[in-house]
Parts: structure tokens; C-alpha cells; sequence
């Protein structure tokens, strides 16, 4: 049994152009129902976000997505997953999937995904230390966050960030290394 039961999710509205990424996507959320995690993510029906929830619910899992007014406005809301909590904005959005991770996943996305990223290794780089920081998985699959990872070991090297700031930090290249990190 993983240590680790709320997984957060972060992830595009948007397929990309690679098919890696939408397989990736429905594989982890097959794997994190059947699994028995409780999947977190921005509520939305569209992209690698809706494709992930709805493998994770078809395979028995629990799904809670958190999504602002302003998707909702948009038709975007995911009505089909077992909790849609409805938030005004995007910065309460973000701070309430920080409060429910007990690990965060980082699917390929685009500038929300690094933002919910970057506002998540921020908090707990401020708020907790380094052997308390729940597990950050970057789904490094084809190599779409090599550039974010050259970034931080770049970071890294110009004095801008610690070396243990990177003992939560997991790059990964396949599912089966997302799950042995969930494992705990």
C-alpha cells in the first residue's frame, strides 16, 4: 500500500501533438484508479486533463476536479467524475490542490502546467523541509521537459536554488517509474 492517496494532477487542456502524451494520460489514469489513489485535477472535460479522469473513473477510481468560474462559464466542467468542487479563480484553485496533494504528477501541458508546477515546488521549498516535501513527478515522456530540467540543474549551478531542493524532484521517463515513486 502506497503512503501516498491523494494525487494531484497537473496536466493541459490541450492534446499536443504527440500521441505519446494522450497514451501517457489515459495509462496513468487507468493506473491511479485501479490502484485505489484518489485523483486531483482542474476539473475540466478537455485535453490530457479530461482523458486522464475519465480512464481513472472507468477504471474505478475516485476523481475530484477543482475548477474556477471562468471554465465552468466555458462549458468546460467535468459533471462526470465523483467530486467537481467550483472555485472563483484560478489562484484558489491552485492553493486548494496544493492543500489535497499527498504527490503531484506533472503531465506534458503548456504555461498552466509550469505555473501549477512552479507555485507547487515553491510552497513546499518554503514551507517544508526538504525531507518533508511530498514527492513532485515530472512526466518527462519523449523528453518534452529535458529544457525544464537542464532550467533547474542550470538553477542549480548559478547558486540559485539548493541541492536538496531537488530530493523531492522526480524526472520521469515511463509510467512504471510515476507508480514506483507513488509506491513511496
Amino acid at each position: 500500500m502506497s503512503k501516498y492517496t491523494n494525487i494531484v494532477v497537473y496536466c493541459g487542456s490541450h492534446f499536443g501533438n504527440n500521441p505519446a502524451f494522450a497514451s501517457l494520460a489515459g495509462r496513468l489514469g487507468e493506473a491511479l484508479g485501479k490502484g485505489g489513489f484518489h485523483m486531483i485535477y482542474g476539473g475540466g472535460t478537455v485535453g490530457l486533463m479530461g482523458l486522464a479522469a475519465d480512464a481513472a473513473m472507468a477504471a474505478g477510481g475516485r476523481v475530484t476536479g477543482i475548477i474556477p468560474q471562468v471554465f465552468i462559464e466555458k462549458e468546460q466542467a467535468h459533471r462526470g467524475i465523483t467530486e467537481l468542487l467550483e472555485v472563483p479563480d484560478m489562484i484558489t484553485r491552485k492553493q486548494k490542490m496544493i492543500e489535497a496533494g499527498d504527490a503531484f504528477i506533472v503531465l506534458p501541458g503548456g504555461i498552466g502546467t509550469l505555473e501549477e508546477l512552479s507555485d507547487t515546488f515553491s510552497h513546499y521549498r518554503i514551507y517544508k523541509a526538504p525531507q518533508d516535501r511530498p514527492p513532485i513527478v515530472i512526466a518527462n515522456i519523449d523528453g518534452i521537459y529535458d529544457p525544464l530540467k537542464a532550467l533547474f540543474q542550470n538553477w542549480l549551478t548559478l547558486g540559485f536554488i539548493e541541492k536538496e531542493d531537488f530530493a523531492s524532484i522526480h524526472f520521469c521517463r515511463a509510467l512504471a517509474e510515476i507508480m514506483e515513486v507513488l509506491k513511496g
